[in-house]
């Protein structure tokens, strides 16, 4: 700052100070549709771990007004806890944070931000790489429309000790709690009976910098071909407050349901690795990973949870968490970047050692059903092209001028950051890119979703798998009552090349998988029979 003397004999300060850095803002573009989030660190710098005193302010004003970082906080406005958060995003110039409300004396506080639950803990999420900013908010949304918790999050924008750092999602963290992963609470003096079987959060994920105290592995004594043994990092309870006698039951849990899911009596409907997993949730995890062809799906950030035994007790696959790098967004894996195939069958180690989990369950005929009937449930509704699409419009809309402080604030578009394949010179081209990978890749998978389109609509519902079919074929089926069933298969012409009779001790979900032999190409008809009354019928295709 230079003085100079003027001829009235008052002093004038000039600024000297050079240009103003490219993200500068004047004062009348301070204001934001979006809230505001405040950092004051005094200095300090934010490392990972542990985490630094800082204050926080939240300003949100309401849906159509506007905010400002000099406004009073609205939602929050005093201490937190915060470190760097993520592990490949921490290379990244714009930082990921993990916070944490705090009273004056530093004990844990809670408080609703931005229309959220009251909670402590709280991940300010920093879009980098994913340049449309939408992939984890795309995910999210659909996850929350397919039911259960997936973590609620908003946009805002944030200022870092005077600076803006640009566009960040506020989001919650994976936690137990009433409003979140809701599973009973687990106490360190539970040790026996239904209070030891739940609730647990464990997660598969890279143990690189962390602790062995801090994860176990598990080792089935059946195993699956080219299968990996797999670790699990403790959630919750964490790895320094679970009791030795709950990380013994989780892991004999864990470690008994890979075993049977692994045996050759998996498909069995009441000892097989229905017992043990919820086969709900996994397919609608399943349904998720696909979508997107997540790169690090099935392997990293893959959550588990799992409650009491009186509380139904099987192992719940989720919350989802952390799909920067999906929907097309990777250069260094080809088969994720593809829209026309499947996931879940890479889990070699040439594809990056994932669970092989879902792979085998895709081996019963009866979870294949539920995964093709769900994606076509899932169809007519939220994942519906339409539906997406005006989820990723509206919410650009949503973030209005926002999006232009941010790449103001970050000048990436045009430029590549790992692991970008597509680099669009502007954010529409980012936004068509998402778009149309999308658009592909639903379609891809309406047309491979290699379930029959019909089923009888008998007593039986029975399901024929797959159809066209070249040796093997598998019924799935229900019976009321267990008995006699006999299953006939004719051509056009009637002549018979199946009539078998066959005894099921059980009643409910059956499955049969038989060969076919060498049959002439076309068209047959199937008939299931019960007590020589036709209970289920289906047309079959033998292709070549």
């Amino acid at each position: 700052m230079a003085l100079c003397a003027q001829t009235t004999g008052h002093l004038e300060a000039v600024v000297s100070a050079g240009d103003p850095p490219p993200w500068f803002s004047d004062p009348a573009t301070e204001y934001s549709h979006l809230p505001i989030i405040v950092l004051e660190t005094e200095g300090r710098e934010i490392i990972d771990d542990p985490k630094i005193t800082a204050r926080m302010k939240v300003v949100d004003n309401g849906p159509g007004e506007l905010n400002n970082q000099y406004q009073e906080g609205t939602d929050y406005d005093g201490f937190i806890g915060i470190e760097i958060r993520g592990q490949s995003s921490q290379m990244f110039p714009k930082k990921s944070y993990s916070l944490e409300l705090r009273a004056r004396d530093g004990a844990d506080t809670t408080a609703s931000l931005l229309g959220m639950p009251d909670e402590e803990d709280w991940v300010l999420y920093a879009p980098y790489s994913d340049k449309t900013m939408l992939r984890n908010a795309l995910t999210f949304h659909l996850g929350n429309r397919m039911g259960g918790w997936q973590p609620r999050n908003r946009f805002c924008e944030v200022w870092l000790n005077g600076d803006y750092i640009g566009v960040y999602q506020l989001m919650e963290s994976i936690k137990r709690d009433d409003s979140r992963v809701d599973i009973s609470k687990l106490n360190p003096d539970e040790f026996s009976g239904d209070d030891l079987t739940g609730g647990y959060i464990v997660k598969a994920d890279k143990t690189d910098g962390v602790g062995p105290e801090e994860y176990f592995q598990i080792s089935p004594s059946i195993s699956y071909n080219y299968s990996k043994k797999y670790r699990f990092t403790y959630v919750y309870p964490r790895y320094d407050q679970i009791a030795d006698e709950q990380k013994y039951f989780i892991r004999k849990f864990l470690t008994e349901a890979e075993k049977t899911l692994n045996g050759e009596s998996f498909r069995d409907l009441t000892d097989g690795f229905r017992k043990y997993f919820d086969t709900k949730s996994f397919v609608d995890f399943q349904i998720i990973q696909e979508l997107g062809n997540n790169v690090d799906g099935y392997r990293y950030s893959t959550f588990f949870h799992k409650d009491k035994d009186s509380k139904g007790g099987k192992l719940k696959a989720g919350p989802l968490w952390d799909f920067d790098l999906c929907y097309g967004n990777v250069d260094y894996a080809d088969f994720n970047l593809a829209t026309d195939t499947w996931l879940y069958p890479k889990y070699q180690d040439m594809y990056g050692g994932r669970m092989h989990w879902w792979a085998r369950m895709m081996e019963d005929f009866g979870y294949r059903a539920s995964f093709a009937a769900r994606w076509k449930e899932l169809r007519k509704g939220p994942f519906s092209t339409d539906s997406i699409m005006d989820y990723i419009d509206n919410t650009i809309a949503g973030l209005g001028d926002a999006v232009d402080r941010n790449f103001e604030r970050w000048p990436v578009l045009g430029k590549y950051v790992w692991p970008n394949y597509f680099i669009g010179e502007t954010y529409e081209e980012e936004i068509d890119f998402f778009k149309d990978w999308i658009t592909r890749r639903v379609n891809w998978i309406d047309a491979n979703i290699m379930i029959a389109e019909t089923a009888s609509a008998g007593s039986a519902g029975i399901l024929v798998f797959p159809n066209p079919v070249r040796d093997r074929i598998s019924l799935y089926f229900h019976l009321k009552n267990p008995g006699r069933i006999r299953i006939v298969m004719t051509d056009l012409m009637g002549h018979r090349i199946i009539d078998d009779e066959l005894i099921r001790e059980s009643e409910g979900d059956q499955y049969i998988e038989f060969s076919l032999g060498k049959q002439i190409p076309g068209f047959y008809v199937l008939q299931l029979f019960r007590n020589d009354r036709i209970i289920g019928r289906e047309s079959v295709i033998i292709a070549r």
